[in-house]
C-alpha cells in the first residue's frame, strides 16, 4: 500500500507541476481570479473622480473631436477648485487646425501645474513599427508629467494587468496613474523608484516591459463617481466637490475611446479606458497591485496542494473520500480566489485543481489494481487449496481474463466453499466428540470397573471406534484429492478388487454378488485408493441392507459422451424423496435403522465427495423394487508420448490377464454374469 501511495503521490505532483509550469489551463486560472474580483467589490472611493464625456455631452456640445480651447476652459474650472492632480485620458499627439487653441490649452495646463498627459505606444499602419507617441511639444512641455495609458490584455482578451514600466528599447515610461500619484504626492514608496535611461540597456526598436502586476477592480463599470463634462465646463459643479481630489478626464460614451472587457464586465459590457485608469490608480494608491508568485514558489505550492488528498484518501472508504476530495477542490478554488485580495499575491491554481480532480480516480484506480492483484493471488491460492478448482497454468491464465466483478464472485464462491468446509469440520469434531468418544469411553469404563474383563467384551466398542476413525481418515483423504496429481487407472480392475474384498460379507449374509463388468479395459484418470474405496462402500452398503438370499449387482456401463458410469444394484423398498436427499449427506444413514446399520454415516458421503473430486457426481435411482447407486466419472484420455503405444499395450495385457484369472478362478468365489 505504501508503494501505491508513493506512486499516486508522485503522479499527482508531476501533473500539478507540468500544468502550472506550462500554463496550458490559463483559462481556469483566469476564471478563478475573476471570481475573486467579483467577490472583492467594495464602496466607491471619495478621493478619485471622473469627469466623463458621455453621450449626453456629445449631443449637447457637438460631434467629436472638440476644439481644444474647450478643454482649456474645462481645465481652468477644475484647477480653480485646487484638485490634488488632474489626469487627461485624451491623446493630444497631433496639432489641431487651430494653433491658438493649442496655445490656450498649453497655457491652461501650465497654469494648473498638476496636469498629467498620456503617452501612447502604438504601431504604424505599414510595417507594424512601434512608436512612442507623446503629446505635441507645447503640451508636453507644459504638463507636470507624462504617463502611459496602455492596459495589458491576457490571452483570453480580458484586461487584468499593467506593466509598471514600458518603452521602446528601454522600459522608461511609467503609468499615467503612477505619474498622477507622484504629482499629487501620494505615490507609495514601493512604486516611487522610477529607473532612469541609464539603468537598463537600450534594446533598439523592441518593446520592453518590466514589472507586470495585476490590479483590482472595485466593481463593474460606473462604480467610480462621475461628473458631467458639460456641467464642469459650465461651472455648475461646486468647487468643494473637486477640492483635493484626484481627477481623471476621459470619454465614457459608447463606441468611443478605449473601452475594454474586464473580469467584472466581460465582453458584454466593456469598461471605458478612463475608468480602467481609475482602477489602476486606486490599486497603486492603496498598495493593492497584485504580484504573481515566482515560478518556483508556484510550483512548490501546487505540489503541496496536489499532495493533500493523499492524507485522507488512503484512510477512508470511497464515498467519504470522494466527498472530502470535492470539498477540497472547492477550498483550493476559494483559497486561490481570495489570496490576491488578502495578500496581493496571485497563485495560478489550475495545476492543483487538475491534480485534485484526478486524485480520487487515480487512487481508486491504484486501489482497485491492488485489490485485483490481491484477488488474483487469493484465487490462485484457493485454486491450489481446493482441488475441484483444478488450479493449473490454464486456470491461472483464465483468471487474467476475468472482470473485476467476476473475480469477486469467484472469491465469494471459494469463501463459501471454505465456510462449508469449516462447517463440516465443526460437525466432524462434534461427531467425534460424541460418537467416537462413546465406544472408547465405554471400553475404558469396563477396564476400570472390571479388572478381569474379558477382551471379547471390549471388541465391539473398539471395532466401532476403529471403523469410525478409519472412515474419518478416508474422508480426509478424499477432501485432499487433487486432480493435478491423478494418474491413468484401469477401472475394471479396481471394481473387481472391491468385489473380491467383500466376498466374505456376501457369503455371510447369503447374498449373491454378480458382476456386469466388461472384459476390455476402461481407462480413467483418478486416484486408485479412493476409487477402490468408493466401490467398496457402495457394495458394502448394498450387502448390508439387501434382503437375504437376493442378488447384488456390480456393473459398468459402456463409456459414452466422455463419461463412464459404474453402479451397484440390490433389492429393497423404494426410497422416498426425503431419504434420497439425506443419503449422501454427512453423518446420515438415510433414516434406515436396522440390525445391520452399524456404519458411521460417512460411506455414501465419501462416495459422492470422491466423485466430485474426480470431476463427476454420484446418485441413486429406484424402480421396480430395485435400488441402484451409481457414480459418473469423466473418461480418461491416453497421454501422447513416444512410448504411448507400448505403454497402452502393456496395460491392456496386464488388465486382460487379471480379468482372465478372475474368470477362471470365479473371482474368489463370487459369480460373474
Amino acid at each position: 500500500m505504501r508503494t501505491e501511495l508513493m506512486r499516486v503521490l508522485l503522479l499527482l505532483v508531476t501533473i500539478s507541476i507540468v500544468v502550472t509550469a506550462s500554463g496550458l489551463l490559463y483559462r481556469i486560472d483566469n476564471l478563478v481570479y475573476d471570481l475573486g474580483q467579483r467577490l472583492n467589490w467594495r464602496p466607491a472611493p471619495t478621493d478619485v473622480l471622473i469627469v466623463a464625456i458621455d453621450q449626453s455631452n456629445l449631443e449637447r456640445l457637438g460631434r467629436w473631436p472638440w476644439p481644444r480651447y474647450r478643454h482649456a476652459r474645462l481645465l481652468r474650472n477644475i484647477c480653480a477648485s485646487k484638485p490634488a492632480a488632474v489626469g487627461i485620458n485624451i491623446a493630444f499627439s497631433e496639432a489641431s487646425d487651430d494653433s491658438s487653441a493649442d496655445d490656450l490649452l498649453a497655457e491652461a495646463i501650465a497654469e494648473c501645474g498638476n496636469v498629467v498627459l498620456p503617452l501612447v505606444i502604438e504601431s504604424t499602419q505599414t510595417g507594424g513599427q512601434l512608436l512612442e507617441t507623446p503629446p505635441i511639444p507645447s503640451l508636453a512641455f507644459a504638463a507636470a508629467g507624462l504617463g502611459r495609458i496602455g492596459i495589458h490584455l491576457d490571452e483570453d482578451g480580458i484586461a487584468r494587468s499593467v506593466d509598471l514600466r514600458e518603452g521602446i528599447g528601454i522600459a522608461a515610461w511609467p503609468l499615467l496613474a503612477e505619474d498622477m500619484l507622484r504629482v499629487a504626492r501620494r505615490l507609495p514608496k514601493k512604486y516611487g523608484n522610477t529607473p532612469t535611461v541609464n539603468d537598463t540597456p537600450d534594446l533598439g526598436h523592441r518593446l520592453v516591459r518590466e514589472t507586470r502586476r495585476r490590479f483590482e477592480y472595485i466593481g463593474p463599470p460606473g462604480s467610480f463617481p462621475r461628473l458631467s463634462y458639460s456641467e464642469v465646463l459650465d461651472g455648475k459643479v461646486s468647487p468643494i466637490v473637486l477640492a483635493g481630489k484626484i481627477v481623471l478626464v476621459g470619454v465614457t460614451a459608447v463606441g468611443m475611446g478605449d473601452a475594454l472587457p474586464t473580469p467584472v464586465s466581460a465582453l458584454a459590457d466593456p469598461m471605458p479606458g478612463v475608468e480602467l485608469q481609475a482602477n489602476v490608480l486606486l490599486s497603486m494608491l492603496e498598495q493593492r497591485l497584485i504580484t504573481p508568485l515566482p515560478l518556483l514558489a508556484s510550483l512548490l505550492l501546487a505540489a503541496i496542494l496536489a499532495s493533500a488528498p493523499m492524507l485522507w484518501l488512503p484512510r477512508m472508504m470511497a464515498l467519504p473520500g470522494l466527498l472530502i476530495s470535492l470539498t477540497w477542490l472547492v477550498m483550493v478554488g476559494i483559497f486561490s480566489a481570495i489570496l490576491p485580495i488578502v495578500s496581493q499575491y496571485w497563485f495560478p491554481p489550475s495545476g492543483a485543481l487538475v491534480a485534485g480532480m484526478l486524485a480520487f480516480p487515480l487512487w481508486s484506480w491504484r486501489r482497485l489494481e491492488l485489490a485485483r492483484r490481491h484477488l488474483d493471488q487469493e484465487l490462485r491460492q484457493l485454486r491450489s487449496i481446493l482441488p475441484e478448482s483444478q488450479a493449473s497454468d490454464e486456470g491461472i491464465n483464465e483468471i487474467q481474463t476475468l472482470g473485476f466483478e467476476e473475480r469477486i464472485v469467484c472469491v465469494q464462491e471459494a469463501q463459501r466453499t471454505m465456510q462449508n468446509l469449516e462447517t463440516q469440520r465443526n460437525e466432524a469434531l462434534a461427531f467425534i466428540s460424541h460418537d467416537l468418544r462413546a465406544p472408547l469411553a465405554g471400553a475404558v469404563r469396563q477396564l476400570e470397573s472390571e479388572p478381569n474383563c474379558q477382551p471379547e467384551r471390549l471388541l465391539p466398542s473398539l471395532r466401532r471406534a476403529l471403523a469410525m476413525a478409519q472412515a474419518f481418515l478416508w474422508l480426509a483423504r478424499a477432501e485432499a484429492l487433487d486432480r493435478r496429481q491423478m494418474k491413468e487407472l484401469e477401472l475394471v480392475s479396481i471394481l473387481h478388487q472391491a468385489a473380491d474384498d467383500l466376498y466374505s460379507l456376501a457369503s455371510q449374509r447369503r447374498l449373491k454378488l454378480l458382476r456386469h463388468l466388461p472384459d476390455e479395459t476402461v481407462w480413467i484418470k483418478g486416484d486408485f485408493e479412493s476409487l477402490e474405496r468408493s466401490a467398496f462402500n457402495l457394495l458394502h452398503n448394498a450387502l448390508s441392507y439387501a434382503p437375504e438370499e437376493t442378488v447384488v449387482l456390480l456393473g459398468l456401463d459402456p463409456p459414452r459422451a466422455g463419461e463412464i458410469r459404474f453402479w451397484v444394484e440390490n433389492d429393497g423398498p423404494r426410497l422416498v424423496a426425503e431419504q434420497i436427499e439425506k443419503l449422501f449427506q454427512r453423518f446420515s444413514r438415510g433414516d434406515r435403522a436396522d440390525a445391520n446399520s452399524s456404519g458411521t454415516g460417512l460411506g455414501l458421503y465419501f462416495v459422492r465427495k470422491v466423485a466430485v473430486r474426480h470431476g463427476g457426481t454420484a446418485g441413486v435411482t429406484c424402480s421396480d423394487g430395485k435400488i441402484r447407486f451409481w457414480v459418473r466419472l469423466p473418461s480418461g484420455e491416453e497421454p501422447v508420448t513416444k512410448d504411448s503405444s507400448l505403454s497402452r499395450l502393456s496395460r491392456r495385457i496386464k488388465a486382460l490377464s487379471i480379468a482372465e484369472l478372475r474368470r477362471v478362478s470365479g473371482a474368489g468365489g463370487s459369480e460373474k454374469k
